[in-house]
């Protein structure tokens, strides 16, 4: 089993002792995941936070008219969850997809409770972590408010080049807020000046 890549994660903001490693990677496990596989589905408590070793997901729910709308793209170094789910301990409302075969590292939200209380460096981490995650979705949410298409479009592509490569262009509409027709329109304008 390889944690090197959570270890170096971590390590780009606290610098744990080898004791406190091994004692936080026994509590690791890694799970192998299929493309198209969900992780979590509505009406399932999500229980693990997922650490990606290797592969593309995507959280969506499905809209009152059937249409997916996409909320969140994680890649390698990333963490997918259903955050809501597993902080309250709540039924989730989203889909946890695998957009490729994948690989997690995954701690159950009970054991990363403790293991936060045991090493405040790992609180001090994961806080960090979830602050920025909610700094994102913020920058996220007034982009659609104050910037035209175009300029969310070349936002998100300067942001996440990896995404517009990995993820299906009928995803990145939906996280954008776009239908799949007006996203082609934008997309192909934009490329037309690039």
């Amino acid at each position: 089993m390889s944690f090197d890549l959570i270890l170096r994660n971590i390590g780009r903001v606290v610098q744990l002792t080898e004791e406190e490693q091994k004692e936080f990677c026994s509590l690791l496990t890694i799970r192998h995941v299929k493309k198209k596989q969900l992780l979590v589905k509505p009406g399932e408590i999500s229980l693990h936070e997922n650490f990606i070793n290797k592969g593309c997901f995507r959280n969506y729910i499905i809209d009152r008219e059937g249409t997916e709308r996409n909320f969140y793209f994680a890649i390698e170094g990333w963490w997918i969850s259903d955050i809501h789910s597993r902080t309250f301990n709540v039924p989730s409302f989203a889909y946890v997809y695998a957009v490729e075969d994948s690989e997690l590292v995954q701690i159950l939200q009970t054991d990363l409770d403790n293991i936060m209380m045991k090493f405040p460096k790992l609180e001090h981490f994961f806080r960090l972590t979830y602050q920025k995650s909610t700094a994102s979705i913020q920058f996220q949410l007034l982009q659609r408010l104050y910037l035209s298409a175009e300029e969310q479009y070349l936002s998100f592509r300067t942001k996440y080049p990896e995404f517009d490569r990995r993820i299906p262009q009928k995803h990145i509409a939906t996280y954008l807020g776009f239908t799949p027709e007006f996203f082609n329109t934008v997309r192909t304008k934009i490329l037309k000046q690039i």
